[in-house]
Order: C-alpha cells, then structure tokens, then sequence
C-alpha cells in the first residue's frame, strides 16, 4: 500500500479549528511556509499520521492541535514559537522525540499527557529543559 500524503496548497496562511480532525487517510503532511497559524484540534485523531514539519512562522502550538496523532514518532517545533497548549500532544502514544526551540517560553502541564516514551530535545537552560525535569520526562541535548 503506498502512502497518502496530504498537501495543503501553497496561499494558505490558516488552518482553521479542527479541518482535519479524525481523518485516517493520510501518513504525511506538507504544510507551506505561508501558514502561520492553525486552530484548535486542527489534526486531532489523525491515527495515520505519522510525519508532518511544521512551517517557520508559526508562533503557537495550540490545545489539542496533535492530540491522539497514535503514529506520530517525531516532531520539531520550528524557531519562532512561543507556546505549546494544553494536550497538544495528548495520547500520540508513538511519540518518541520532541525538539522544542528556545524561543518556547511556556509549555502547558498536559501538553504531553499520555506520552509514554518521548524524550524531549532542548537547549540547556531552556524552559524546555526546565519543564521537562519538572515533569520527570527524558531529556536530550539539541
């Protein structure tokens, strides 16, 4: 079976609340460079998705926005943003490794609930090096 990618045109600059909640028909995402932001849930229960990079002008990972994403192994939040909301990642039970870029000043306690085996990569002295030994979750250099 050869895998469904899905490609998200080239003048989007939003994804709205939940677009693409709970579909299983793709494993990868393309997202431009012109998204800037995408709402709540926007991928949530995404079972099949198991890559996606996220474009560089995004400022905020919002609630809910991976949450359930089963086949998720790896993700890099890009340079630029600042938060991670509440049950970002809830549930992505594949979820292996997370590079979290300084400029991340605030990680919501839940953001990761029900990620068994992730291991967090983060600049030392960063919020996110100071979050994840706060939360007992590996910890790698970046």
């Amino acid at each position: 079976m050869s895998e469904n990618v899905l490609i998200i045109p080239d003048d989007t600059v939003s994804i709205s609340n939940r677009c693409y909640a709970g579909r299983n028909d793709f494993t990868e995402a393309v997202i431009p460079g012109s998204v800037t932001d995408m709402g709540v849930g926007a991928f949530a229960d995404c079972t099949a998705l198991r890559q996606i990079v996220l474009p560089a002008g995004m400022e905020r990972i919002r609630k809910e926005l991976f949450s359930g994403c089963a086949a998720l192994k790896e993700i890099t939040i890009p340079e630029g943003v600042r938060t991670i909301g509440e049950w970002a990642f809830r549930n992505c039970s594949s979820l292996e490794a997370v590079t979290i870029p300084v400029s991340v000043t605030e990680i919501a306690a839940e953001a990761f609930l029900s990620c068994q085996e992730i291991t967090m990569y983060a600049e030392p002295g960063s919020y996110a090096e100071r979050f994840a030994r706060k939360y007992n979750i590996n910890l790698g250099r970046s």
